[in-house]
């Protein structure tokens, strides 16, 4: 299942967003209202809840050339990762591609499609909103 959300561009250069979205302290704010549970793990692990979805522990992995994060789920019945990448319009304005990427039957897909659509959309609006 393969779910894609690009912003609107957006007045930040591809390093200040970059330097936003590697920290694990901000996602709690990134992903506000569609979560129900935020625990940062680790510098590099937290785990999320998403509405009536199982709690799901996610690493952060870093790719700084080329300004992507990943985010991997290491829960092996909820096997998928989001891909957030930042793509550079000018020295002062970026664009952030948010790709969920993930592999279920098609039982699980059919009940959690809804759910990650929901949060996939959240996840770009809120990135959209971001105020340094």
């Amino acid at each position: 299942m393969e779910i894609i959300r690009e912003t609107k561009p957006l007045l930040y250069s591809s390093n200040e967003i970059y330097d936003y979205v590697i920290k694990i302290d901000n996602y709690e704010a990134i992903l506000g209202n569609e979560i129900r549970n935020f625990e940062k793990l680790s510098e590099n692990q937290f785990k999320i809840k998403i509405g009536s979805m199982p709690n799901i522990c996610l690493e952060l992995v870093e790719d700084k050339l080329n300004y992507c994060v990943k985010l991997i789920s290491n829960d092996s019945n909820l096997n998928f990762k989001i891909l957030i990448s930042i793509n550079s319009i000018d020295e002062k304005s970026s664009a952030v591609n948010v790709k969920f990427d993930g592999t279920f039957s098609s039982m699980i897909e059919m009940m959690i499609k809804n759910p990650l659509e929901k949060f996939i959309d959240s996840l770009r609006n809120k990135i959209e909103d971001l105020k340094f």
